[in-house]
């Protein structure tokens, strides 16, 4: 009895031994939290530890849309998206939401239909959506759209898409379209021409209370930008184009109910005019309020033909041939490489401001299927001789830019021109007519010549004399131009 009454207090205190062990070590732990508060909870690690809780809740927030059905959200965006800009989409590929820089929808191939036939591929749309609201499907709301690397094929009849962003309903949002490509074909599917868009955008201005469009874009490599308003309110169209590579500005307003009329404001060559124009069937026929450097024409746009009259009074020809002028800056576009383009341009200038010897020069400029034909140009050297071109046509490729053909020089007097050259009396023949082929380089503004005729005779020793020249003819050089005007009359004198 004594035994087991020992080994009872023995197991006793075993027990309360262990029970004190635990009780120590959790009020050590607890002590030991309590410690952890104190030192480690500071102010800024409470600020730490709050932030850090926000921006999982935000993050949680706005990854709801991830949970959404893709079926429903496509069909919630497209509804939307036809409602605010009249435009029908259809998403083929998944559906992607991506949180920055904005909330919004990513489709890697979308379309845009219009009565029924696809104009438009989009290899990269993006949605924006509202960031309110996004506990249900039904609240989500579509704000801004981006149309990046779109493909638009266009026809005639589907031109009117971009009209009808103008008449959008007002609104907060934006239609972006970037790095894009508009193919304007015609019946047959040909590519007419391509208008590269890098940067545009539809847009509702609450100031003014207009519908806007800007846009920087690109055709046949010349740059230019466009500014649309359109005004409900007063029922007029702004339009305004730019293009400083070919220094034309364009600025138009015209009335919904005379839309068959208007007056544009133009800036061509450095010369500020303002051209009245009237719509009619499939014409637009223009002409300029300043009858002093006045433009006239008209357009068919069925068939695409152009017929103008562009006359100026007192012009440089830099304006024209210099390397940086604006008839080069053209060829370099490849635009009158348009085998739809055709067109007559008579260019008529008066007091030629840069040289005193050339008084008038007349081009007359056929443009048909890419040929660009200068045949019956014509240019007068004081009074005293007008040299004529005769079957002259203009090449251009990237070796540069020619003009190759004939010319006629008809002497109104000759004596008058001998003594403007210092011709030697002994060399002064009787002449009416010189002939000859002739190739002009514009980039180094240099000319050969070939097949020379005087009074439509040959004659040996100027042939000989034209064939043994060493190199071609600087003609912005004088000197080399004089010499060779003495030389060749010697040469013809024999």
């Amino acid at each position: 009895m004594p035994k087991h009454n020992l080994l009872a207090k023995k197991l006793k205190k075993h027990f309360l031994s262990t029970n004190e062990l635990i009780e120590s070590y959790f009020n050590k732990f607890s002590q030991l939290i309590n410690d952890f508060k104190k030192s480690k909870l500071s102010a800024n690690n409470r600020i730490i530890l709050v932030i850090g809780t926000a921006v999982i809740l935000t993050l949680s927030y706005f990854l709801i849309p991830t949970f959404y059905d893709e079926n429903i959200i496509k069909k919630k965006v497209k509804d939307q998206v036809l409602k605010k800009y009249n435009i029908e989409l259809n998403i083929n590929d998944d559906l992607n939401y991506l949180i920055f820089p904005k909330p919004h929808f990513v489709s890697k191939d979308s379309s845009i239909v219009s009565e029924k036939k696809n104009i438009a591929d989009i290899k990269n749309l993006k949605i924006f959506i509202s960031l309110n609201d996004f506990f249900s499907i039904n609240d989500v709301n579509v704000k801004d759209l981006i149309f990046q690397k779109t493909d638009f094929n266009i026809f005639k009849e589907d031109v009117i898409f971009f009209y009808e962003l103008l008449k959008t309903k007002p609104n907060t949002n934006k239609l972006l379209i970037k790095d894009s490509k508009i193919f304007f074909k015609d019946k047959e599917e040909e590519v007419l021409f391509i208008n590269k868009i890098y940067n545009s955008s539809f847009f509702y201005d609450s100031k003014n209370l207009e519908n806007v469009l800007t846009s920087k874009n690109e055709i046949f490599n010349i740059p230019y930008k466009l500014n649309v308003k359109k005004n409900e309110f007063n029922k007029n169209l702004f339009f305004e184009f730019n293009s400083k590579k070919i220094r034309l500005n364009i600025e138009n307003e015209i009335n919904f109910d005379k839309i068959i009329d208007g007056l544009l404001d133009l800036s061509f060559i450095n010369k500020s005019t303002s051209l009245s124009y009237k719509i009619k069937n499939n014409f637009l026929t223009f002409e300029s309020e300043n009858k002093k450097n006045n433009y006239d024409g008209i357009i068919n746009f069925k068939p695409f033909y152009f017929d103008t009259n562009l006359n100026f009074h007192g012009l440089s020809t830099k304006n024209l041939f210099n390397d940086d002028s604006i008839l080069i800056d053209i060829l370099k576009t490849d635009i009158l490489k348009n085998k739809n383009l055709n067109a007559n341009i008579d260019l008529d200038i008066k007091n030629i401001t840069n040289i005193d010897e050339f008084n008038r020069l007349f081009l007359k400029i056929s443009i048909e299927e890419g040929n660009i034909d200068l045949s019956n140009s014509n240019i007068m050297w004081k009074d005293d001789l007008q040299i004529q071109f005769k079957d002259s046509y203009l090449t251009y490729d990237e070796k540069g830019i020619n003009i190759l053909g004939k010319v006629v020089i008809d002497f109104k007097n000759v004596n008058n021109f001998y003594r403007s050259f210092q011709i030697q009396k002994s060399y002064r023949k009787e002449i009416n007519k010189v002939e000859l082929d002739f190739i002009y380089n514009f980039s180094e503004k240099k000319i050969i010549f070939d097949n020379v005729k005087i009074d439509n005779k040959t004659n040996t020793s100027l042939d000989e004399y034209i064939n043994n020249l060493k190199s071609e003819i600087k003609i912005s050089n004088k000197i080399i131009i004089k010499n060779f005007i003495n030389n060749f009359f010697k040469a013809y004198s024999g």
